[in-house]
Order: C-alpha cells, then structure tokens, then sequence
C-alpha cells in the first residue's frame, strides 16, 4: 500500500470509529431521555389534543408568556412512542400518538414568534431543552420541514457564564448530534467541561461552594443542575473519542463530595444553599434527585466507588461524615454528626445575601445575615417557609423587616469568616446593614453552639432582636420558670424538641408559640396552604440600642435538668466586646474566637497578642494555652 492509501485507511478508520462512537452517544442519550410512559396514559393526551394541534391548559395567548406546557405534553407523547411503539411492536394506537405529536409541533412552529417570553432563559434554554427530547426520540419520524425549524432552535456556539453556559453548551452538542457534526459536539462538550473546573467568577469555587448571580451560594439549585449535567455527560462519553478529561472528572467528584455532599444530611438538601429556591415547595428540599448525579459519576469515577456508596446510603438516612466544615468562598459553616445537622449561613460585601427574581423569595431580605439552622432530624424545618416570620430567621440580629423589594441585597461590612478542625468551629461576621450594626461570633464545639453579640447598635426606630431559632413546635418544649410578660413568657433556660438553649450573660429569653396559617404564594409562586405551631425564641435588645450585647448556647441532644447541673460552668465568656469575642470551653479545653482588631488578650497569667483581626482555636492544657490555630481576617478595601 502507497503512502496515500495508508493515509486514507487510516483517516477511513478513525471516521469510522468517531460515527460509531457518535451512534453510541446517540443511543445512550435516546435511552436516558426515554420513559416507561404507558400507551394508554398518551392516548389520553392525544385524545384532548384539538384539531389546530393545541391543548386546552396551556396559554397560547399571554403578550410574553411561553405555554411550554404545550411541549411538555409533546415531549410525554416522544416518550411513549420510543418506550412502547419502537420497531415491530408498532400498530394503531402508537401511529395515534406519533400523528398527535406531530401535529402539535407543526401548531408550534407555526406559532413560535408569539410564544417569545420576557425572560431570556425561557427562549435560549427552557424550549430547546423541551424540544431536545422530543426531537431525538422522533427523528426518524418527523418530516425534513420540521426536522429543519427544530435544528434551528438550538445553539452553534456556547455562550453566558455558569451554569447558564452548561445548560447552553448541552443544546450545542444536541445540535451536533442531530446534525451528525462532530466540530459541534466537540465544542459543546469542552465548554460542559470548562464549566465543572474551578472557577473565580460564577460557577465551581475553589472550596467546592457554587456560585451564581452574582456571587450567590447555590450549591442545591444552580450547582445541582450543573453537576446533572457534567455527570450525565461524562457518563454518556465514556469509551468513546469524546470522552472527559480526568482533570474534569476530578473537578467534578470534589464539586460533589466535598461541596455538595457536606450541604445535605440523611436526604435533606440545607435550605439555605437553594438561593431563591428556598421559596419553591419541595423543590430541590430532598437529596433523591442525587441519586441519578451519583449514578453517573460512579460509571466514570470508580476510583471513588466507596465515598459514592456511602453518599446513597446517606440518601436514604444514614450519616458517614462527621465535624466542621467552613466555605471560606461560600461563606458558609457546616458542623454534622450523626445526631445533628447545623449549618451557619453568612454573607459580606465579596458575596450575595439573598435575591428575588422572578416572584420568588421576596420575603428573603435577611438571608445571609447569619442564619443559624440546627436539625435533630432531617424534617425539622419542612414546609415551614410559609409559616416563617422572615424577620426572624434563626441566628440574626435585625428588625421588623422582611419583604425584599431588591433584586439582591448583601452585606456592607467585608468582615466574614471562619475557621474548622475536627469538631470544632468558629465563624464571625460584622453586620452592617439597612440601618443594623453587630459583631457576632459563634462557636461550634460537638453538638453545642455559643453565640456571641456586641456592638450591636441600630439607626431604626424600631425594636431590635435576636432570634435564637423559629421553629415547628414539638410536644417536648419546657422553660426554667413561666411568668407571663405581654403574649410571651421569659426564662433564662428552654429545652425544645432536644435542643437546649441557656443564657450565659444573664439576660432573659422571650418564648412565643403560636398556630400560623401560610400560602407558598406569599414568598414565591406555588399555590398551597401551610398550617402549623411555631415556637419561638428570641432576645429584645429595645428600640435603637448603641453597644448591645448577648451571649447564649445551644445544645444539641439535651435532656431535662442537664442544662441547670453545673454545665453552664463548663463555658465561659472571657471577652465579649467590640474588640473581642472570646470563650474557654473547659470540658473540652478549647480557648476560641474572634478578634476584631489588632490586639491582646488574657488566658490566666499568659498575654497573646494578634497583630491583625482573626479567629483562632487554642488548646488548653494544664492551664496553658498551645497548638494555636488561626485565620488571618485581612481584606482589600
């Protein structure tokens, strides 16, 4: 064989090779996309289907509206034919379902240019990715008149940031699938991957948090779909010429394991890494939607079989990570075990509180504020939303404001951070914001949470609090004494559903419970009424304080009579100050805190000095202070 004819058998073989491969991705993406929709569940769509090719639901005639409904029932009608009328099997009733489908994609096309929404995303991303679908299951079915004003719909060129540039990227590919041209697959594919890589603008941080608009933690919503995404077509290109690269796969496994795992616990997802889905029913609130991401990672990661066996079994209410964990980009502090799930959600001025777009989490304006959630069990705050006063969010310092008029609201103050080893936590944030001044710290030490406040000031003319938590009421709630003050009681000591809450500077609880009636409409766009008691438990620090202070623990897995056996004893408040906010935990000889400025500090006759503002961890023994550990809360201006 000549020199050209060894060049064209191999160019042969490797054509050969890239349309098997395609063929492949071809198949493995018809049969994810495929359903066990029965023919009888379609034939009932296809019944009220009308002549014109439209439904009775949709709107088709709402100035800025997509009636992607009418697609979704199409892509149910793609779904039943691929799973129940492929090949011979076919008879009148699957032709029924693929004449219904095809009469309502030509309603569509000749409709489109009325269907355009207000929203960009509906247009480039929401259609495309209904059509794809029903255009992959019913290629070989759809006349070159259709085929050619679908192809049209997705993208040549991946675009946006983020997630937005995944979800753009995936419409790439399916363009250059259905068109068989590999130069679109290829690049559609490199930009999914770009968008699993770390990243200092929207997207994968650099500790495994996910951001979107702007700085957001999104790890549950935006990050979610993100990783759906990389996974499944990771999954879908192994062992072909278009398979992912490992720096890509490895990426991935920590976006998943040390992001997005650490941010869920026995099939809950933390609420408070869902952004504005928070305001949505159920969306997202459970761990099940993982187990598909798990399922396509574990068909290209083996080398991590274990640490994604053990993350399905945690789906379904068991526990195998254990300690504090912070998010030093996210702005976040988890601290698990098998008893208790707490995490501690902060924003500065470098991130994002809160948003409300679109209707949704307009009641979230406090978000980001510090917001302390403690679960004894994974429902403990289910559907509880409605039923929230959002100005009393568990953890913050603030007044009686809830309703967000601002597309996002943050923090002014750049002074948020933390620091975690083993079972240990410590996080610290300034507040100031809409009028509110306060520096807060808080302590995590097994299972127990100290809180501190000082400085706390306010330009408000209105009362200003403290929330220690807000709650769905359990039938084990308990007080040190019960006098009755207004519609509230007082105690310096509550026990709730297991959760102890103490004073440790001497200042009095207020304890509420209530029944509440709420609608999921209030805060975002579902429909549905919430009913419930909720218990709750603040500190009132009166009407435009200057210099106020708090300082009180929770205790997770408390027992009646523990918290007044000399426990209290066991923490102590060394500094609570504008300068400093201190603790020595002596059962677990632990010094730890914040120190806001440059300056020094007293343990029995040692001096330590910090020449900047950190939070630091010393160990205790014998009286002396040692194994200091610290993070350094210097930031640009």
């Amino acid at each position: 064989m000549n020199g050209c004819g060894l060049i064209f058998a191999i160019l042969l073989a490797v054509s050969t090779a890239m349309a098997s491969d395609l063929d492949s991705l071809l198949d493995r993406l018809r049969e994810d996309y495929s359903s066990n929709v029965p023919p009888e569940e379609s034939l009932k769509i296809v019944e009220d289907l009308h002549s014109d090719g439209t439904w009775s639901g949709p709107k088709y005639h709402e100035k800025g509206h997509t009636p992607i409904e009418h697609l979704k029932k199409t892509r149910t009608l793609a779904e039943s034919y691929a799973y129940a009328c492929a090949g011979p099997t076919a008879n009148s009733e699957c032709l029924k379902i693929k004449e219904a489908a095809i009469r309502s994609l030509l309603f569509w096309f000749s409709r489109e240019e009325d269907f355009v929404n207000d929203n960009w995303w509906m247009n480039e991303v929401g259609v495309p990715r209904e059509l794809a679908p029903i255009a992959l299951l019913l290629w070989d079915e759809l006349p070159d008149s259709l085929r050619t004003k679908i192809i049209r719909c997705f993208p040549e060129l991946p675009s946006r940031n983020g997630v937005n540039r995944t979800w753009i990227s995936e419409l790439v590919v399916i363009r250059g699938i259905l068109e068989r041209r590999d130069s679109l697959i290829y690049d559609g594919l490199k930009n999914i991957e770009s968008t699993m890589l770390v990243t200092s603008r929207e997207g994968h941080q650099k500790d495994h948090s996910f951001f979107m608009h702007g700085n957001l933690l999104y790890n549950g919503g935006y990050g979610k779909m993100a990783l759906s995404i990389g996974a499944k077509w990771a999954s879908f290109c192994r062992g072909t010429v278009y398979a992912f690269n490992q720096e890509t796969l490895d990426a991935m496994s920590a976006l998943a394991l040390h992001g997005n795992r650490w941010m869920m616990w026995k099939g809950m997802v933390d609420p408070m890494v869902l952004g504005r889905e928070i305001s949505r029913k159920d969306d997202n609130k459970n761990a099940g939607g993982y187990v598909y991401i798990i399922r396509n990672l574990e068909s290209v990661d083996s080398s991590r079989a274990e640490d994604y066996s053990l993350w399905k079994k945690e789906i379904k209410g068991e526990n195998f990570l254990s300690g504090c964990h912070y998010f030093e980009r996210g702005e976040l502090m988890v601290c698990r075990s098998d008893d208790y799930y707490i995490s501690l959600k902060m924003s500065s001025r470098k991130t994002v509180g809160s948003e409300s777009i679109n209707r949704e989490n307009r009641k979230g304006f406090w978000l980001g504020a510090g917001v302390l959630s403690v679960y004894r069990h994974p429902d403990d705050f289910k559907d509880i939303y409605p039923l929230w006063d959002w100005s009393m969010l568990p953890g913050i310092t603030c007044y009686d404001k809830s309703e967000q008029k601002e597309k996002r609201v943050t923090n002014e103050s750049r002074f948020v951070g933390g620091l975690s080893e083993g079972n240990i936590g410590v996080a610290t944030m300034i507040v100031d914001r809409s009028g509110i001044f306060a520096k807060k710290t808080w302590v995590f030490i097994n299972g127990t949470v100290v809180a501190l406040g000082a400085d706390i000031s306010s330009r408000i003319d209105s009362p200003i609090r403290t929330t220690l938590d807000q709650r769905l009421l359990s039938t084990d709630f308990s007080l040190e004494s019960v006098p009755a003050v207004g519609d509230s009681l007082e105690s310096l000591m509550v026990l709730h559903n297991g959760i102890g809450y103490r004073s440790l500077d001497g200042q009095t609880f207020k304890v509420k419970v209530e029944n509440r009636e709420g609608n999921w409409s209030e805060i975002g766009t579902t429909k549905f009424v919430e009913h419930g008691k909720i218990f709750s438990l603040w500190i009132d620090h009166g009407i435009l304080p200057q210099k106020a202070k708090y300082a009180y623990l929770m205790e997770v897995g408390a027992k009646t009579g523990h918290l007044t056996s000399g426990h209290k004893e066991c923490i102590l408040v060394l500094q609570n100050d504008p300068v400093g906010q201190i603790i020595y935990d002596a059962a677990n000889h632990i010094v730890c805190g914040t120190m806001f400025r440059a300056a020094s500090f007293k343990f029995n006759q040692q001096a330590f000095f910090f020449d900047v503002p950190c939070v630091f961890i010393f160990r205790e023994d014998g009286g002396f202070l040692k194994d200091l550990l610290k993070k350094d809360l210097v930031f640009e201006k």
